[in-house]
């Protein structure tokens, strides 16, 4: 009866586990997807403008990098004494650059699962009231480079780059390859199956379509500081949790790069 009652209670705590895991990793899909409907800019190599940035999460692989228009409060500038200043009361927003890293955790981290989602975030002003630009911005819609061509100002860049999510799954050589499907194309070369990226390949000519995109990203079930998974049922505790995705429509596009 006691080994009853003990494998009873072990089920439901894998059972909750295993929820809690694929809720989690839901949340994060939906969070980037709302966050990349803003996008005005998505890079096709999201490599090449992590590249350009000297505070980027060490030992992370960016999956994802666009431009977005983040909205501001008029009413934290006191006054306007130039021209900048009037250009901010007008346009009432300002372009941030986003870039989605996924890291490897190790052994003994504070984190959970196998990886994590790093969300780093370039944004104009370090202090808005004061027009104090963030070290390394360059608004790209003021440079003759554009998005496309963005290079930091200076040579350092700073920043933030909190955590989205943790029990993030990494590459499992098991599960294959991930090919997109046409119109659709890979935004990173570095091989991946749990957190990865299509990009639609808009076409050219005088009217071009919106660029759209198709993320994808696996959760893990992994036990913290066990490395077992806790699947339970007809499948075996060996295995992973399914890949979940969800296609964005950006909204706008500026310069476009495909």
């Amino acid at each position: 009866m006691l080994y009853l009652v003990v494998e009873l209670l072990g089920t439901n705590v894998r059972e909750e586990r295993l929820t809690q895991a694929q809720q989690d990793t839901r949340r994060a899909l939906d969070y980037i997807s709302r966050d990349a409907r803003e996008a005005v800019f998505v890079y096709a190599n999201p490599a090449a403008v992590a590249a350009q940035l000297t505070d980027a999460p060490a030992d992370s692989i960016p999956v994802l990098a666009f431009w977005r228009l983040k909205p501001i409060n008029i009413g934290d500038i006191a006054g306007c004494t130039t021209d900048i200043c009037e250009t901010l009361r007008v346009r009432q927003n300002v372009y941030d650059l986003v870039v989605y890293f996924h890291r490897p955790n190790n052994p003994g981290d504070i984190w959970s699962g196998p990886g994590r989602i790093i969300r780093y975030e370039l944004t104009n002003y370090s202090d808005l009231d004061d027009q104090e630009v963030t070290e390394g911005y360059r608004d790209p819609s003021l440079t003759r480079d554009g998005f496309a061509l963005w290079t930091p100002d200076g040579n350092t860049t700073r920043g933030s780059k909190p955590v989205l999510a943790d029990f993030i799954d990494v590459h499992n050589d098991d599960l294959g390859d991930v090919e997109c499907p046409a119109p659709f194309l890979p935004a990173t070369t570095v091989e991946s199956n749990n957190f990865f990226v299509c990009v639609r390949d808009t076409g050219a000519g005088a009217n071009p379509l919106n660029q759209s995109m198709s993320v994808f990203l696996r959760g893990s079930t992994v036990e913290p500081g066990t490395g077992t998974a806790v699947i339970f049922g007809p499948t075996s505790r060996n295995s992973s949790l399914p890949t979940i995705s969800t296609e964005v429509l950006v909204r706008g596009r500026i310069e476009r790069q495909l």
